[in-house]
């Protein structure tokens, strides 16, 4: 799924979410927030400290590619290590 926006971002969180048959407070718990940040990051919240956002990332295992790619093509280097960008 590319992310291009606040709500792309937030469908993701959700869908992940629900995959895993996590509440919102359970991926809270893994992320260190309240459940209340969960909803509002799953509703499109435009703003949220970056730390925040690696850290949900990390704990729903998605992994975060960044660079131009040309027009309709997959990613072809390897995605960023979470781990080294987040503190645990």
């Amino acid at each position: 799924m590319w992310v291009r926006s606040d709500s792309d971002f937030g469908a993701l969180v959700r869908s992940e979410r629900k995959k895993r048959d996590w509440s919102q407070r359970e991926l809270a718990d893994h992320v260190g927030v309240s459940a209340v940040w969960v909803s509002q990051i799953e509703r499109g919240k435009p703003t949220a400290h970056f730390g925040l956002i690696l850290r949900t990332l990390r704990a729903l295992d998605i992994p975060l590619w960044a660079g131009k790619l040309p027009a309709q093509t997959e990613p072809t280097e390897s995605p960023v290590d979470l781990d080294s960008l987040v503190e645990p």
